[in-house]
This record gives structure tokens, C-alpha cells and sequence, in this order.
């Protein structure tokens, strides 16, 4: 298992568990130094590389996205992947590679709105702005690739994403990216939501499922199956 954190210092910091000992051993710290404290790092691993490179997305401090990667072998370093886009509010776990091999991210942009970026690989691996979508967002979204949409396994699935808005609910909102279909808002959920903090598929059902952080600190689940979204229970503090 594996792990990032910002620090109070606004670098990075990888944990991971060596499961031979059962213990958790520190990485050490990387990264830049104005990390936006309090944030937190997409942190994914790609297929670059053998193994796959970890490759993560952080926001700093002064709105802008700035990518890190290592290779996952000698000398293990981690290596300054670039700083792209700017006024960007709130930025979290919203990083994913695509079935053609591209990185793809969502941020929470200054005037509540979403914006995707990818990654040109072909063009010098830079960053390139995408469509804009939603309004009031007030918080990191949650970004994931889902079954739905995918009729086998070399079909793109699509993009489930959920953010919390500015009335303390949750949005989801799909992309049908076998299809080439827009960003479309599919429902709105939950109360007193601060910010989602993860979300993810399941194999119950293939429901999604999201735990989110409310405004009195405590955790919460909520899961979708096909009669909607439903309030899960309260698991404890944030």
C-alpha cells in the first residue's frame, strides 16, 4: 500500500507499507515546495515504465497544478513532470489514465467551474487545457472511470465524477467517453457536505460509492444503485 500526504512545510511526503514487517515505512519527502497545505495529491499508477511509474497531481499555493512521477525501480527519484494552468480554487483525488495511454484530471477552477486537462504525450508531454463544465463547485472533485458504457474491455467506460457545491450537496456528473458524449449533470445529493474525499465502483452491485467529509467533521457514505443515490451511514470522524 501506498501513501502521500502534503506537509505543513508544502512539499510531499510518500508512506508505504511493507507487509513482509507489517509496518508502515516513511519514503520521504519530494516535491515542491509551496504545495497547497491542506490539500490533497491525486496519486496513481500509470503504465509507463516496469513496473508503472506513480505519477502525481498537486495543487500550490498559487492556483496553479504541478506534476511528479518516478520511476518505479533504481534509483527510485522522483522527477519534476511541470507546473500547468492557473487560477485553479480546489484540486484532490481527480487523476486517471485513459485506454489510450493519455493522463486525464479534473480541478475546481476560481470561478466555479470545472475544467479537464490532459496530457499531450505526442507533443512533448505537455498539459492541455479541455472542456469546461458545471458552476459553484466548492470543493476537490472526485474523478473516476467507471464500467458503465463499456461493452468490453477495450472500450472506454465512462467518467464518473462527484464534487460538493456551494449548498453543501454533492453533484454527480457522467461523460460518456465510448460514446464522445458532453459532460452531463446526472443528479444531486446528500446535505451539509464539505468536500468528497473518495469515490470509487464496487463490485456489490457495480454501485458507486462515495464517502464524504460534512461540515461537522464527521465521515459519511453514500452509494448509487439503479434506484438512485442513497444516505449510508455516519463512520466517524475526518
Amino acid at each position: 500500500m501506498e501513501s502521500l500526504h502534503v506537509t505543513t512545510g508544502g512539499r510531499l511526503r510518500h508512506w508505504y507499507y511493507e507487509q513482509s514487517a507489517g509496518v508502515w515505512r516513511d519514503g520521504g519527502a519530494f516535491g515542491p515546495g509551496d504545495a497547497s497545505v491542506g490539500s490533497t495529491p491525486a496519486f496513481i499508477q500509470s503504465d509507463y515504465g516496469k513496473p508503472g511509474n506513480f505519477e502525481v497531481v498537486v495543487r500550490t499555493a498559487d492556483g496553479r497544478l504541478n506534476h511528479w512521477w518516478r520511476i518505479n525501480g533504481a534509483p527510485w527519484a522522483w522527477n519534476d513532470g511541470g507546473r500547468f494552468a492557473s487560477g485553479i480554487a480546489h484540486y484532490g483525488p481527480a487523476l486517471v489514465q485513459t485506454r489510450s495511454r493519455r493522463l486525464d484530471l479534473v480541478a475546481a477552477r476560481a470561478d466555479g467551474r470545472m475544467q479537464l486537462w490532459w496530457r499531450d504525450d505526442g507533443c512533448g508531454f505537455v498539459w492541455r487545457a479541455g472542456e469546461v463544465f458545471g458552476s459553484g463547485a466548492a470543493s476537490a472533485p472526485c474523478l473516476i472511470e467507471s464500467q458503465y458504457g463499456a461493452v468490453d474491455e477495450d472500450t472506454a467506460g465512462n467518467y464518473e465524477l462527484c464534487v460538493a457545491v456551494a449548498d453543501g450537496r454533492v453533484e454527480h456528473w457522467w461523460r460518456g467517453n465510448a460514446r464522445g458524449s458532453a459532460w452531463t449533470r446526472g443528479a444531486v445529493f446528500g446535505h451539509g457536505v464539505r468536500a468528497v474525499t473518495g469515490m470509487l465502483q464496487g463490485s456489490f452491485g457495480f454501485n458507486l460509492e462515495v464517502v464524504v467529509l460534512r461540515t461537522d467533521r464527521l465521515l459519511q457514505h453514500y452509494w448509487r444503485d439503479a434506484a438512485g443515490w442513497h444516505e449510508g451511514a455516519v463512520i466517524g470522524p475526518g
